[in-house]
C-alpha cells in the first residue's frame, strides 16, 4: 500500500482516481491545484503522487520544477497524468523529473499498474526509467520534425 496524492483541478477525476487507487489499497489524498499540492508535499510527502498537468496558477511542470529545485519531497514517486500528448511534454516531464507519464484518458488499471511499480523501485531504476523515457521523447521529437519536413518537401 502506498500513500497516493491525487493533483488535478477537475473534482470528478480526483474522485474516480480516488477510488480506483483506495479500491487497489493505496491510502489516497487529493489536492485541486498546484499551489495546495506543493503546501502538502511539504506537510506530508506521499509515496507517489499522480500529477496533472494543465491547472490555475501553477501547473504540473512548476509543481514539479519547484519540488525538484527545493529538494521538496525528493522520495516521492511522480505519475503525470495529462491529456498533453506531443513528445515535448513528454520529454520536459521527464527531465524535470517525473517517473512516469500517463495520458488522459486514462487506463485505470494501467495507472494502479504504474503506482504499484514505482513503489516498490529503488532509485537506480527510477534513473534508467527517466532516462529512456528522455531518449524516447527525444527520437520521437526528431522522428516527428523529420516526417513533418518530409510532408512540407513533397
Amino acid at each position: 500500500m502506498a500513500r497516493v496524492l491525487v493533483v488535478d483541478d477537475d473534482p470528478l477525476i480526483r474522485e474516480m482516481l480516488r477510488f480506483v487507487l483506495e479500491d487497489a489499497g493505496h491510502e489516497v489524498s487529493e489536492s485541486s491545484d498546484g499551489e495546495a499540492a506543493l503546501v502538502a508535499l511539504t506537510e506530508d510527502a506521499p509515496d507517489c503522487m499522480v500529477l496533472d498537468l494543465m491547472m490555475p496558477r501553477v501547473d504540473g511542470f512548476g509543481v514539479l520544477q519547484s519540488m525538484r529545485a527545493a529538494g521538496l519531497a525528493p522520495s516521492t514517486r511522480v505519475v503525470i497524468l495529462s491529456c498533453c500528448s506531443r513528445e515535448n511534454d513528454y520529454r520536459r516531464g521527464w527531465e524535470l523529473g517525473a517517473d512516469e507519464y500517463v495520458t488522459k484518458p486514462v487506463d485505470v488499471d494501467r495507472l494502479v499498474q504504474v503506482v504499484d511499480e514505482l513503489s516498490t523501485m529503488d532509485e537506480g531504476e527510477l534513473e534508467a526509467r527517466r532516462s529512456a523515457g528522455i531518449t524516447g521523447a527525444v527520437l520521437a521529437e526528431r522522428l516527428d520534425a523529420s516526417q513533418h519536413r518530409h510532408f512540407l518537401r513533397s
